[in-house]
């Protein structure tokens, strides 16, 4: 694991500092739908390398998780009607689908931002929010203002205390690398529970 973390560390640091940084940036956060890795942490990496572009990087980084997250709904929206009737009987119990979908009809704008408001799977949540057919202007609008809330919550700590934690990740990234892994599979696990 440690070998894998510094290579993403070693190749998000190369990225975060080439000319064409902003388009990386939009890129990753563009493929945040089907991409594995924390990308909090290449924010973070790009506002560190960066620190005149911090507000900008939170711009980018927003907008494009906002696409990639209508991506998701929209397959969520379109494609379950071809595939929903086999998934449902042979890998989710028919009573466990419909108290999932009972929580999202009942806390629909919340459970969408509070979702891209943690690092909770953007897949996941987009993709859910497509199958229940929650209203899609409400729902951008929630995953917007949550993703803008988080990445300028981390813009804002890179722009006060950017050199201390340049200093800390560059002791400790893969410790913090398998963290934020832990924290999403808390929230997995939060989530799941309250489906129950």
């Amino acid at each position: 694991m440690r070998a894998s973390a510094t290579k993403f560390y070693n190749w998000s640091t190369e990225k975060a500092l080439a000319p064409k940084a902003p388009l990386w940036l939009a890129l990753l956060f563009g493929l945040e739908f089907i991409l594995f890795i924390p990308l909090d942490a290449v924010l973070i990496f790009f506002c560190l390398q960066k620190k005149k572009n911090i507000f900008f990087y939170v711009l980018i980084a927003t907008i494009a998780s906002t696409i990639s997250g209508l991506i998701g709904y929209l397959l969520g929206h379109f494609l379950w009607d071809l595939i929903g009737n086999y998934v449902v009987p042979s890998l989710i119990s028919t009573s466990l689908f419909e108290r999932v979908a009972s929580h999202m009809q009942v806390y629909e704008n919340g459970a969408v931002f509070f979702g891209a408001l943690i690092p909770f799977p953007l897949k996941a949540l987009s993709i859910v929010a497509g199958v229940f057919q929650l209203g899609i202007t409400p729902f951008v609008t929630c995953l917007a203002a949550a993703r803008l809330i988080r990445f300028s919550l981390i813009g804002g700590a890179m722009a006060l205390w950017g050199q201390s934690v340049k200093v800390f990740i560059d002791r400790h990234f893969h410790r913090i690398f398998m963290l934020l892994g832990a924290k999403v599979a808390a929230a997995g696990i939060f989530f799941w529970f309250l489906a129950k």
